[in-house]
């Protein structure tokens, strides 16, 4: 009930304020032959805004009554556009068109489905409301409310009207939701991005980000370069020049010999340790054993703070971890790890919280503190870098860290249903303490 009174109450504003939208319409139409007089410009730029602010309305409305939000298509204007560049690109940008297309249809076919929700809300009101409308005004008035079909001499009479009210109140019951749902699809469809522009977008964006990856994979690959040629390539060289000079001192000197031997076998262990870190920065050993699951919760383990950790829909019905692409599972494990480093470097936190959930082929990994909050991807904490590595697979970051705290950062990236899945997953909840 609640529901379509807001529905009816969404109509009567339509009703109210459509024609309005006429306003920017002929403005626009009146502004492009005027352009030669130089007058129309700067008029096409204010009818311009005028639509774009009566359509973003229009696209708020429709996604309220749709449950999701409507986007908006318009080009982005780069910074720094002079007067005459702005004019260009709102001229070429199909949606300026499509706005303008909106506004007649809103006036036209929106304004019929809105003055039909309520005008079997104001019916089943006024067929209520016929006994008191009888008794309190004067005769002639309420009287004949068919035209002569009908006549009602006493206000006794009006509540032979109620049956009447019962049925437009089930018109009203039945169709508002339609036909406002009607309206709104109507709106998506002249006023959400066409696919084309969907399409357009997703490809910049998958060129962006083969191009940040590329830069991205080149920066690790001299990462790696360095870490060998700095650290164990030193190691490794004078470990040979040591073993040369015991070869020459097993026979002159062998307690020297010894001694250079032990120190040998020392270098040698130090050097295995840097080996097993660095192939832990590429791919930790944890993740290819035990999975995400396992290699998360090992992680959790290792913070300086108490951290609890909760699984859905990652785990068979046996309660093994289901394993996904090692892409993915590299992804998001290393994405957590960045935002728990960060929760004990900069958050100030004394506990923080990680959950990892599967929907519909879609891994979300959720990392909150209780710390001080204010993280930004440009502040320095390697946000950035995060949310590079989740654009290459498709992945999103949102980040919500208002100044005092608390924060919360979401990363989510796509992935298959493993072929091993036969059956559907169960929630395992877990909680580790650092």
């Amino acid at each position: 009930m609640a529901r379509r009174g807001m529905l009816t109450l969404a109509s009567l504003v339509l009703t109210v304020v459509t024609m309005i939208g006429l306003v920017p319409f002929i403005l626009s139409v009146v502004s492009i032959p005027l352009f030669v007089a130089w007058v129309g410009i700067p008029m096409f730029l204010g009818s311009t805004l005028l639509t774009r602010a009566w359509s973003n309305g229009g696209r708020w409305l429709a996604g309220s009554i749709l449950g999701e939000p409507v986007a908006r298509p318009y080009r982005a204007v780069p910074a720094g556009t002079g007067f005459f560049g702005r004019v260009r690109i709102w001229l070429t940008d199909p949606a300026t068109w499509r706005d303008l297309l909106w506004l007649l249809v809103s006036c036209t076919a929106g304004f019929t489905i809105a003055v039909l929700v309520l005008t079997f809300a104001a019916g089943t009101l006024f067929y209520l409301a016929q006994p008191l409308l009888l008794y309190l005004t004067p005769p002639g008035i309420f009287d004949d409310p068919f035209g002569g079909l009908v006549h009602l001499s006493h206000w006794t009479h009006g509540f032979f009207m109620w049956p009447l009210a019962a049925l437009v109140f089930g018109l009203w019951w039945a169709t508002t939701p339609a036909l406002m749902k009607a309206w709104a699809h109507m709106a998506r469809a002249l006023l959400a991005p066409t696919r084309a522009a969907v399409l357009a977008g997703r490809v910049a964006s998958l060129s962006s980000s083969r191009a940040e990856t590329r830069d991205s994979a080149a920066a690790e690959l001299r990462r790696i370069e360095r870490d060998l040629h700095d650290g164990v390539q030193v190691k490794l060289a004078s470990l040979g020049m040591s073993l040369g000079l015991i070869e020459q001192l097993m026979v002159d000197d062998p307690e020297r010999a010894r001694a250079m031997l032990a120190e040998a076998s020392t270098a040698t262990t130090g050097t295995m340790e840097d080996l097993r870190s660095l192939v832990r920065g590429i791919h930790p050993p944890v993740l290819a054993d035990r999975g995400l699951v396992g290699a998360v919760e090992a992680l959790t383990l290792d913070v300086s703070v108490p951290v609890s950790f909760t699984v859905t829909g990652c785990t068979h019905p046996d309660g093994e971890p289901i394993r996904f692409d090692a892409p993915v599972e590299s992804c998001l494990y290393f994405g957590i790890a960045e935002s728990l480093a960060n929760v004990v470097k900069h958050s100030g936190a004394t506990r923080a919280t990680v959950t990892l959930v599967r929907r519909n082929d879609r891994l979300v990994a959720t990392v909150s503190d209780n710390g001080r909050g204010g993280a930004e991807p440009a502040g320095g904490s390697g946000l950035t870098g995060l949310e590079r590595r989740l654009r290459a697979f498709d992945g999103s970051l949102q980040i919500d860290s208002p100044v005092g705290g608390p924060t919360t950062i979401s990363m989510e990236v796509p992935c298959e249903t493993p072929a091993s899945e036969h059956s559907s997953p169960k929630t395992t909840p877990s909680s580790a303490r650092g």
